[in-house]
């Protein structure tokens, strides 16, 4: 447990602060107050992903609060940094041409209107790489 520590890019409180920046920036209304128990749940899994991923330097917030993040797992497909810029009505829009049932597909159509890359890119995250990148998804959806 101290070799991880030892690794890592930022302190926890570091990477509080800067997830905070990442909600402000992003104007997420997060209050988990008005969350019932299985949301609360779920935001704080996300959440806590998130916060290991800018702790490890996987993931940085970038000067327009923007999270960027760089794929790690070996076997990723895609090695580039993955900028989240905010949703636009575009981003919902590409999930029109996707048909019904096919969840998935528009999960990734979103996610790629809104980092500017191909859906492909998604598919081919292995691991926390593919985690990260759907909790990020998940809280910009809100």
């Amino acid at each position: 447990m101290s070799e991880e520590k030892e690794n890592l890019a930022c302190d926890s409180e570091t990477a509080k602060n800067e997830f905070d920046r990442f909600i402000d920036s992003m104007d997420l209304d997060l209050d988990t107050a008005d969350m019932d128990v299985e949301d609360l749940t779920a935001f704080n899994k996300q959440k806590n992903r998130i916060l290991r991923a800018i702790e490890r330097g996987s993931l940085v917030i970038n000067e327009d609060g923007e999270a960027c993040y760089t794929p790690q797992h070996s076997r990723s497909k895609y090695k580039d940094e993955i900028v989240f810029h905010e949703r636009t009505g575009a981003s919902l829009m590409a999930m029109d041409g996707k048909k019904k049932g096919h969840d998935v597909a528009k999960t990734y159509a979103v996610l790629a209107d809104m980092c500017r890359v191909h859906p492909n890119v998604f598919a081919g995250l292995v691991g926390t790489d593919v985690k990260v990148c759907e909790a990020l998804f998940a809280l910009l959806m809100d």
